[in-house]
């Protein structure tokens, strides 16, 4: 996990991560991204993933309530993401609360700023679990040459043995502690009926030249099958997440400032507000 590095003074990182961000912010033409207007100290960076076959990441949801993004540039990566209840059946916090999480301090910005009392300024914190939706693997699961070979000799054969891989729960298996809290998940959603069919998760497969667009409020975890390289990145819409953000900074600052209180109130903003909100926001920490 190497944050920061794109922005770094290697010779064409520049350019690449300029190349990078046009091809991530393609499906959001002619919308601004709110983190453009953080200072650069503040700025949430690209990150490079590396992961070797066989590696899981963290079972977690983002920091900030922000749009996720994802583009693999090597490998295939599989993805499982736990999709909230409705408002009115909990929402997020039901999902919070099945999967015993904990929050994690954004700690790549604790050094850069302080509050007014000189405690390192902590603006945003994630959410994450201790439980895994990747526990244990059937010993049919194949390994990443036998999957390497698949693909030379059968795209469409990897294909089809790739997808049924990700979303069947007895090749890749959960916890049972898990697949406990993913029913409780479920019911909470109305799915105890014995008659309803409903996914234990969402499976997505990810494979070069694929951009994954990871919603707010949306656990995940990945799986590499095979060893791969993915630059994760995020964005702040005006009428997706800046709402999101500006109540996320709120909560985790404590921040009573009343003119940013009443922005807060709002439900959504409109295209070209957000250098306006961004420089409200961050005179509370002025």
């Amino acid at each position: 996990f190497c944050e920061g590095l794109l922005q770094s003074s290697t010779p064409g990182s520049s350019e690449l991560s300029d190349e990078l961000r046009d091809i991530r912010e393609a499906p959001f033409p002619n919308q601004e991204d709110w983190f453009d207007y953080f200072p650069s100290n503040i700025k949430p960076t690209d990150a490079i993933i590396l992961a070797g076959a066989g590696s899981t990441s963290t079972f977690h949801r983002d920091p900030f309530e922000w749009t996720g993004t994802s583009i693999c540039l090597e490998g295939t990566k599989i993805w499982r993401f736990i999709l909230p209840p409705p408002e009115e059946k909990g929402g997020i916090d039901v999902v919070d609360e099945a999967l015993e999480s904990y929050r994690l301090d954004s700690i790549a910005w604790e050094e850069e700023e302080t509050d007014h009392s000189g405690e390192p300024l902590v603006l945003s914190a994630g959410w994450q679990s201790d439980m895994t939706l990747f526990d244990s693997i059937d010993d049919n699961f194949p390994s990443a040459f036998e999957w390497v070979t698949m693909e030379e000799d059968d795209g469409e054969v990897f294909q089809r043995e790739m997808e049924d891989a990700g979303m069947n729960p007895s090749f890749l298996r959960p916890s049972a502690e898990t697949l406990d809290s993913l029913d409780q998940i479920g019911r909470a959603k109305g799915c105890n009926d014995s008659s309803s069919v409903h996914p234990l998760f969402v499976t997505a497969i990810q494979q070069p030249g694929d951009l994954l667009i990871i919603p707010a409020h949306c656990w995940h975890q990945t799986y590499a099958p095979l060893p791969s390289v993915a630059v994760a990145s995020q964005r702040c819409g005006a009428k997706i997440d800046g709402i999101n953000v500006v109540r996320h900074i709120l909560d985790c600052t404590n921040c009573e400032n009343e003119n940013i209180l009443r922005i807060s109130k709002c439900n959504s903003f409109d295209e070209g507000v957000g250098e306006e909100v961004v420089a409200n926001l961050l005179e509370c920490f002025g």
